[in-house]
């Protein structure tokens, strides 16, 4: 299959030059910007406990100044970017007494500070946010203030807990995430509710993911090379850009360190499950440090529904000067998936008399392969002690081929079925991304400033090649029972693809306001610029264009602003409430070229966030959230005016470790998500029916427990529970997916650098439906199964 040329648009392939030009100028200038000023020092170091154990979130800062940080899970600190000076060093942390030492950073040299804390009963006056940890490449809020002086609610899945549940996938990985439902359709396709509604985007280091946002869902391998996975709930159009009304999900990649670390582990299991992950890092001198990981998954999958993903990662970290950083990654994954239409369903939502849900009805030579290479580079340069420029550039190319049974029919007699739509598709993704962002820190009397100005630009080019099929095979009926999978050859020619061509230029402005220590604020506005261009070309089989279709252009702008204050009454208690809006222009064209007015959306939210020590904290947000204009997609090409929806709810959730060797997580989300009746007084035949795959009650539990000295340490024990309520899976709510309750466990033993766990997934093999297409196509949870993995680190 020859693969083509790409341009930018027929018409506006100029424009788009001229704006990656832009682009690529924009950062080498930036780049190559002077330093001004003596150079700064750096003060960094660690802190450990009375046995010598690394302490995680305790509190580091210079007395009087905004220099400040938390210890990281090693209990290392790193304060960057100080003026040479005298300073008043402070760590401290509830549970262990402050530690005050006054010291004389020097200009250019690193100052290495290393402590021990003393264990305290007594409160002390400076409490940090369990949350709160050495900050990510991005993070959700993009500046460095604790999260407990945020008016947002966000849960953060990290490693420690991929690991202990032995989760391979951003779907499985969200089973421990409030508010969040995943859905996996056809094999591998993975895309997201959050507080009852599917627009969200997802970033890998801060860097938007547009797959999701154009066709809803998409293929993500695995988590090899995953350190944390970061969800923000309700809208984050002020600093994420358009299409973010439930939130947006932030994969974390693993970064350098200062250290030397590596780590290898091995798995098998169930359904001939192989998983084999390396990783190692550290510094190369005193410059320059790196991060390499690797992941090679394997499986033939619960009803024959197999994948094999393979991923490789590389980070570089380079600091030529106290002022400036560098920072490239680069990620490469090839993996494959056997699709999996699931079980057609009888009207009531009933299994048909006979189907074995453990049969899968695919063709065998049905595909879903995915290829991804990503780039990202990022420039960081401290003007000054105040303030910092930053530039981030980056580039993905997206192979998604696709070729599969989609649709499973009845026939009369009930006892056979017809793959009566078979589909392929070739999308195509090259976004090139750019974000500039300046932060600047200072203060109008006694109020302090921490603002954050930005302009961001993508440039988008996405083919889509559709083709024709053919071949013996086509629309081959098989029988309920016992079927004969493979009835014959099939083969597909493209005949046309379809482009979507798309600018997008923000300006974005973002102010957190320090009236006191106890009275916080935020207030944000954004200015959205849409310019999106879309045509669908015939083509021959080698895919040269033979005729030019009729273009559709969607040009449309917004402006998006979010508010928020948080009142800190006691030092471990936050209360807050904010007020952000949404857009999503629609990308949407009906086969006769109409287009669709955007979606519009607000969300309300009130809450409260309890931090009891550095390691426990708890959560309690209440929201209202309001879409306008939505659509629902239908067979065939046709667009479905659904109009506006609201989803109310709370969320509560708690997580943390109570005692040494014990981690606890654990959340409740009620959603209400309804379809509002039209306001122009026409019918709308689906008022007052509940969203689409938005569950009114979801909870999920977690607990592991290591036991910490004696003959038993280092054996663990861990269990958890997933409960979803029953979930619609159309607009009309005549399909449901019964409700249901997983059990999971695992057991483990860790001795010195070596771990041996054991993880069972669906214990009491409780039979469900997990998810489903076309309304009526439900796909069969996996029954029980488990993993056996052995870990080497260094």
């Amino acid at each position: 299959m020859q693969t083509p040329t790409f341009c930018c648009s027929r018409t506006n392939s100029k424009q788009a030059q001229n704006s990656f030009s832009f682009l690529l100028s924009v950062f080498f200038l930036l780049s190559s910007v002077l330093s001004f000023g003596a150079a700064p020092g750096r003060v960094s170091g660690s802190i450990q406990s009375e046995k010598g154990d690394a302490i995680a979130g305790i509190s580091v800062r210079l007395e009087g100044t905004s220099y400040a940080t938390v210890t990281d899970g090693d209990g290392r600190f790193d304060i960057r970017n100080v003026p040479a000076g005298s300073y008043t060093f402070l760590a401290s942390g509830i549970g262990h007494q402050a530690k005050k030492e006054n010291i004389v950073v020097k200009e250019g040299q690193v100052l290495e500070l290393n402590y021990k804390l003393n264990i305290s009963t007594n409160e002390l006056s400076e409490v940090v946010s369990s949350t709160v940890r050495r900050q990510a490449f991005s993070t959700v809020n993009k500046i460095d203030v604790p999260l407990r002086d945020m008016p947002v609610t966000t849960s953060t899945v990290s490693v420690k807990t991929i690991e202990q549940r032995g989760v391979d996938d951003l779907g499985e990985a969200m089973k421990n995430t409030t508010g969040v439902r995943a859905n996996n359709t056809y094999g591998g396709f993975q895309h997201f509710t959050i507080r009852g509604f599917s627009n969200f985007v997802l970033l890998v280091d801060g860097v938007r993911d547009e797959r999701h946002n154009i066709s809803t869902s998409a293929p993500n391998t695995n988590l090899a090379n995953v350190e944390s996975i970061e969800v923000l709930k309700g809208p984050a159009s002020v600093l994420f850009g358009h299409s973010a009304l439930g939130g947006i999900i932030n994969i974390v990649r693993k970064r350098p360190t200062a250290g030397f670390k590596a780590d290898f582990s091995a798995s098998y299991g169930s359904f001939n499950t192989r998983r084999i992950r390396a990783g190692a890092g550290g510094p190369i001198n005193d410059k320059l440090r790196y991060r390499v990981d690797f992941g090679i998954s394997g499986t033939d999958g619960y009803r024959h529904a197999g994948s094999n993903t393979n991923n490789g990662y590389l980070a570089l970290e380079y600091t030529p000067t106290n002022k400036d950083q560098f920072y490239l990654t680069i990620g490469a994954n090839k993996d494959i998936y056997d699709t999996d239409a699931g079980i057609p369903m009888l009207e009531g939502s009933k299994v048909a008399p006979g189907m074995d849900v453990n049969t899968r009805y695919n063709d065998p030579q049905d595909f879903l392969k995915h290829t991804r290479y990503d780039f990202q580079l990022k420039y960081t340069r401290q003007l000054a002690n105040n303030l910092r420029l930053s530039d981030q550039l980056s580039y993905y190319d997206d192979n998604i081929n696709y070729f599969s049974t989609e649709e499973l029919s009845f026939n009369a007699t009930m006892d056979s079925l017809q793959r009566s739509f078979p589909f392929y598709f070739n999308h195509l993704t090259k976004p090139w991304q750019n974000q500039l962002e300046l932060t600047y820190d200072f203060n109008i009397g006694p109020i302090g400033h921490k603002l954050l100005a930005g302009y961001s630009v993508s440039i988008l080019d996405r083919k889509t090649y559709n083709g024709d099929i053919s071949g013996p095979g086509l629309h081959a009926t098989i029988p309920v029972k016992s079927p004969v999978l493979n009835q014959g050859y099939l083969s597909y020619t493209d005949v046309n693809y379809r482009a979507t061509m798309e600018n997008v230029h923000g300006i974005y402005l973002q102010d957190f306001i320090r009236f006191s220590d106890q009275l916080k604020g935020v207030a944000g506005l954004r200015y959205d610029i849409f310019d999106g261009t879309y045509y669908t070309d015939k083509v021959d089989a080698s895919r040269h264009v033979t005729a030019h279709g009729v273009e559709s252009n969607i040009s449309k702008s917004a402006l998006t602003y979010r508010l928020g204050l948080v009142y800190q009454p006691i030092e471990p208690l936050s209360v807050y409430g904010s007020f952000s809006t949404y857009f999503k222009p629609s990308r949407r064209v009906a086969p006769n070229g109409e287009t669709f007015d955007p979606e519009t959306g607000y969300q309300g939210e009130v809450g409260s966030r309890l931090e009891l020590s550095t390691k426990w904290s708890g959560n309690l947000a209440c929201y209202y959230m309001r879409k306008n204009n939505q659509l629902e997609a239908l067979p065939e090409g046709i667009y479905k005016r659904i109009g506006s929806v609201e989803s109310k709810g709370f969320e509560l959730e708690v997580n943390g470790s109570l005692l040494p060797g014990l981690d606890v997580t654990a959340g409740y989300t009620f959603s209400n998500a309804k379809i509002l009746p039209f306001s122009s007084g026409e019918t709308n035949a689906v008022a007052g029916k509940t969203v689409a795959f938005a569950p009114k009650h979801l909870v999920n539990a977690w607990v592991n427990y290591e036991i910490q000295n004696g003959a038993a340490k280092g054996i663990s024990i861990g269990g958890g529970a997933n409960y979803m309520s029953e979930t619609f899976t159309n607009s009309s709510n005549s399909f449901v997916l019964p409700a249901y309750t997983v059990f999971d466990a695992a057991l483990g033993y860790r001795v010195g650098r070596i771990g041996l766990r054991v993880n069972v997934n669906n214990v009491f093999n409780e039979k469900y439906f997990a998810n489903a297409i076309f309304a009526n196509q439900f796909s069969p949870g996996t029954t029980r199964n488990f993993l056996v993995t052995v870990r080497y680190s260094l």
